[in-house]
């Protein structure tokens, strides 16, 4: 099959990753419970990971790395752990339902305030509109990087800039752009990240992070053990422990470091090859005058709608010639919404590292038929 769901998860998964996965399930342990030798080699190479995703995205000594189940986990541990009850959040439209259903919930039973900016005519969101939003209540920005819908990267660093002068914390969903956009939380300013390892950085499925200050407290939404402070029957507060409840994703985690390794050692070749490949797929639509394409500049992520055929109609047929894509809202209503494409969505198509100009083709020339 020709995979363009890479926006959903990468299917190419680099030999580094997949043996350090394979590792780790041949010679199982529970990373920190335990005092014998395995346990405690597997426990530094955890810690080793913590460090390596931080050298890796400008994350000094004042940020730690809490281990997560996905990028959902990962941001409704943000959300409902700092968001405090009357007080007032600024995010965007573009953003997923693992931000704005938590922020629903907050809003209709804790009386917080949500304001949600939309782009302008570019696309982007700009940082006067933050700072126009930001009012006496606000305590969070909450910002989209990459949109996975229509694949537009918003300005983190100007934006970075803003909250950090009017004293507001930003939160940074990252789950489209890592491994596709540069990030330097220590220089952009950026308080919490929260992404996932199954995506852009080619990790497994079932791993997320969330970068935090260590200066920010985050209530609990997890309680159990942490193999810390084990005579409490309070959750410790304590990062990065206190947050990981139960058994960690310790094959995730593990090769999630792997992961890392790889992708930023490719980084500019593959984003250059991403590019390239978009390019001729965005190209090669702008002929076709029943496609409107929603994502008019080199992305990852390429929506499409086709008069006269629903979006599920248009991925059924592609998926009848051997390729897969996605249709629908991709769990993102309110860009839906503004873009007009909120009762039917939109078709996706997404690149990676395991997609050729072969591939391309083959697309153009079946959507050329329709």
């Amino acid at each position: 099959m020709i995979y363009f769901d890479n926006s959903a998860t990468s299917r190419f998964k680099p030999k580094c990753v997949i043996d350090e996965y394979n590792r780790f399930v041949l010679n199982s342990c529970n990373s920190g419970r335990s005092g014998h030798k395995d346990c405690i080699k597997t426990a530094t190479k955890v810690l080793l990971t913590r460090e390596n995703i931080k050298s890796r995205l400008g994350a000094n000594d004042d940020y730690e790395v809490v281990f997560t189940q996905n990028c959902t986990e990962s941001l409704n541990m943000a959300i409902l752990g700092y968001v405090k009850p009357s007080s007032h959040v600024i995010t965007t439209i573009y953003e997923h339902n693992s931000v704005l259903r938590p922020l629903k919930y907050l809003e209709d039973n804790f009386g917080v305030k949500v304001t949600y900016l939309m782009p302008d005519l570019t696309g982007k969101i700009m940082p006067s509109q933050i700072e126009n939003a930001i009012c006496n209540d606000t305590t969070l920005v909450i910002v989209n990087q990459t949109s996975n819908v229509t694949g537009i990267s918003q300005d983190i660093g100007e934006i970075g800039k803003i909250t950090k002068l009017h004293n507001v914390r930003l939160l940074v969903d990252t789950a489209q752009s890592l491994g596709h956009e540069q990030i330097d939380m220590q220089n952009f300013n950026i308080d919490m990240l929260a992404s996932c390892g199954h995506k852009g950085i080619h990790g497994m499925q079932g791993i997320g992070i969330l970068i935090v200050k260590k200066d920010i407290a985050l209530k609990h939404i997890k309680f159990g053990g942490t193999g810390t402070d084990s005579d409490l029957l309070t959750q410790p507060d304590h990062y990065p422990e206190g947050y990981e409840c139960g058994t960690l994703n310790t094959g995730g985690v593990l090769s999630l470091s792997k992961a890392f390794d790889w992708t930023y050692s490719n980084f500019n070749e593959l984003n250059r090859q991403y590019k390239y490949l978009s390019g001729e797929i965005i190209y090669g639509l702008k002929s076709m005058r029943k496609i409107t394409c929603f994502s008019d500049f080199p992305s990852t992520v390429i929506s499409i709608k086709v008069d006269d055929y629903s979006s599920s109609e248009v991925a059924e047929i592609l998926n009848n010639h051997n390729i897969a894509v996605r249709s629908g809202l991709h769990c993102a209503p309110k860009i839906h919404e503004y873009l007009g494409t909120i009762n039917d969505g939109l078709c996706r198509i997404s690149i990676g590292f395991n997609n050729t100009l072969s591939d391309c083709h083959t697309l153009l020339n079946i959507l050329s038929k329709l």
